[in-house]
């Protein structure tokens, strides 16, 4: 057999999560319409930003760039549409994505080879509305564009040996999206950071947070098994110099944070100082509530 000839380019990958859930809910007819429309969003994504979808199997689908930085951009705009799409905001509709640049063998409009492998598996590893980022593609991106990608580690993956450097595409604020990967502040220092308390469980977090997801989903950082609780309920992140806390669920979450009390519904605050937050609704509001306390680095 003659061997196929090889182009550089780079892959994204993206998965629409907990589909086999939203068909239960809703039904084959309306979860169907509704999954389409989300991968029908992420191909006219990645053709404006010069993309090629290649194909869509199931609720997936497969995208081709010349570039990282254009795979980069449509990620970003990807999850930004998405939160602000009222149908797939309200059945919390998420797409994790994977990306990664090296030699694919092209036949008949298809891509094969490890270089897709790897963004299929980067997708499988990332969690909902999260992109991981291969080092491959981190190091094709232009230098003053790589503060937009945090390492997030060395990760397992499945039928790789040993150890796989993966780095995550920093998001803006839902409901923003970056037009081109922006730089990003320096990261502070380490003695800069967050504990935590969730019933007997002690956390603590320092600016290489990533995020920390509560939910009733089973991937999630911290599972809470309650009706009241979403599957994704609410997540710590770092950005910008803050730690933030960020709702995305139905019933949403209280903040008690000095004399003050606030109520979030799929929205962001910014955690200071000491206080507790009060997930879900239960007549016993204690029955999920986080203790907090930030500490600056002066």
């Amino acid at each position: 057999m003659i061997d196929q000839p090889t182009t550089e380019l780079t892959i994204l990958f993206a998965d629409i999560c907990r589909s086999t859930v939203l068909f239960d809910k809703l039904g084959d007819q309306a979860a169907l319409n509704l999954v389409m429309q989300a991968l029908e969003m992420a191909g006219e994504l990645a053709e404006q930003n010069g993309g090629t979808v290649i194909g869509t199997i199931g609720d997936e689908v497969l995208c081709t760039f010349e570039s990282p930085e254009a795979a980069l951009i449509t990620a970003s705009q990807l999850h930004s549409q998405m939160h602000t799409n009222a149908s797939m905001l309200e059945h919390q509709l998420a797409m994790r994505i994977g990306i990664n640049s090296g030699a694919v063998v092209c036949v008949s409009a298809n891509v094969y080879g490890d270089t897709v492998n790897m963004a299929a598996r980067l997708a499988q590893q990332a969690k909902a509305n999260q992109t991981l980022v291969s080092s491959t593609s981190t190091e094709l991106v232009r230098e003053n564009l790589r503060d937009q990608l945090r390492r997030v580690g060395p990760l397992s993956m499945q039928g790789k040996a040993g150890m796989i450097e993966v780095y995550e595409l920093l998001e803006p604020d839902a409901g923003e999206a970056i037009t081109e990967v922006a730089k990003t502040e320096d990261v502070p220092s380490r003695s800069f950071l967050m504990t935590a308390r969730f019933r007997t469980r002690q956390m603590r977090f320092d600016p290489m947070l990533i995020r920390f997801l509560f939910g009733r989903g089973m991937d999630c950082d911290q599972t809470i098994d309650h009706p009241t609780i979403s599957r994704e309920h609410a997540e710590f992140l770092y950005r910008n110099g803050q730690f933030l806390l960020r709702d995305f669920s139905t019933n949403g979450s209280l903040v008690l944070q000095g004399n003050t009390v606030e109520k979030l519904h799929r929205s962001s605050i910014e955690l200071r100082g000491s206080g507790r937050i009060f997930l879900g609704r239960t007549q016993n509001m204690h029955q999920f509530c986080i203790e907090y306390t930030v500490i600056g680095n002066g």
